[in-house]
C-alpha cells in the first residue's frame, strides 16, 4: 500500500465538518451550563475559547504542523479551515514553551467551564464523557496516520514516519 494511503497528507472539507462537529459537543454542553447562570459568561466563555483556540493554540501548536506549513494563505487542517495563516510557519519540533502554552490552553478550555458544570452534575458527566470519547477517538483515528510527527499524540509507527520522510 501507498504510504500516502496510509497516512493523512491532506484533509477534505468533510473531515473538518466532522471533527468540528464532534469537538461542539463538550462545548455545547459547557455552553448550555455557564448560560444558565449567566449570560455574560456564557460570552466570555465563548471569546476566551475562541482566544485560546485561535491564538495560543495557532500560534505555539499549529504553526508547527506540516498542514500550516503546506502551501497556501489557509490553514485546511481537520480543526482548522480557511483561517489565514497569521503566525510565521515553524516547521521544527515543539519546543519547551510551545508544549507548555499548547497543554496550557487545552487546559483552560476544557476546565473554564467546570465551575459552572458541578452544579448540573448531569450536564458534568456528559461532558467529562464526550472530552474522554473525543479524545479516545481522535487518537485512535488520526494520531496513528498523522503527519505532524513533531505532536506529543503522533503515534504514528517509527517505519511508516522514516518511509514517508524518505519519500
Amino acid at each position: 500500500m501507498d504510504i500516502k494511503n496510509q497516512l493523512k497528507t491532506r484533509y477534505k472539507f468533510l473531515d473538518f465538518i466532522y471533527w468540528n462537529l464532534f469537538a461542539a459537543i463538550p462545548f455545547i454542553i459547557a455552553f448550555i451550563a455557564i448560560f444558565k447562570s449567566s449570560i455574560i459568561w456564557a460570552v466570555v466563555y465563548i471569546l476566551v475559547f475562541l482566544a485560546i483556540f485561535l491564538i495560543v493554540e495557532y500560534r505555539f501548536f499549529c504553526s508547527h504542523c506540516p498542514h500550516y506549513c503546506q502551501n497556501g494563505y489557509t490553514t485546511k487542517c481537520l480543526f482548522i479551515w480557511g483561517v489565514p495563516k497569521y503566525f510565521k510557519a515553524r516547521p521544527f519540533p515543539l519546543t519547551i514553551l510551545d508544549k507548555f502554552m499548547m497543554i496550557l490552553g487545552f487546559l483552560i478550555i476544557i476546565l473554564f467551564p467546570i465551575y459552572w458544570l458541578f452544579s448540573q452534575p448531569l450536564l458534568l458527566i456528559i461532558y467529562l464523557l464526550s472530552w474522554t470519547v473525543f479524545g479516545f477517538t481522535l487518537k485512535r483515528y488520526e494520531c496513528n496516520r498523522c503527519i505532524y510527527f513533531h505532536c506529543p499524540a503522533n503515534s504514528v509507527p517509527k517505519n511508516l514516519k522514516d518511509q514517508f520522510i524518505k519519500n
